[in-house]
């Protein structure tokens, strides 16, 4: 009996190590559909840009989603992307996974912090 707990313990093991695990991230700055597209405007110094898109296994469809609301929300629109980078052309591109916290007239930019004038 304990070999065959054993055994099963390994073989669960050995079939969890197979399975490729994704290499996500967190992203965090402002999202706005440009040229048909959602793009993220992550808060770092440099601003670096990518375009959203729906993970291939993704069935909740979270960018397609997102580009509908976005039609209704005051800009700019916050929000935490985990997501997996890919390359688009030329482009940045992330694999949504998911969206959290998207908070409409929320700015994480610091240019935005800054007094204008």
């Amino acid at each position: 009996m304990r070999n065959r707990r054993v055994t099963g313990a390994l073989a669960a093991c050995v079939a969890l190590w197979a399975v490729p695990a994704l290499a996500q991230d967190l992203y965090i700055g402002t999202v706005a559909v440009q040229n048909d597209q959602v793009v993220l405007t992550r808060c770092d110094l440099v601003q670096n840009r990518y375009v959203l898109r729906d993970g291939k296994a993704d069935t909740a469809r979270h960018v397609a989603k997102l580009r509908e609301r976005l039609k209704t929300l005051k800009a700019p629109v916050y929000v935490e992307v985990f997501g997996q980078y890919a390359e688009l052309g030329e482009d940045n591109a992330l694999d949504v996974i998911s969206l959290e916290n998207l908070k409409a007239g929320k700015s994480c930019h610091l240019t935005d912090a800054l007094p204008s004038g």
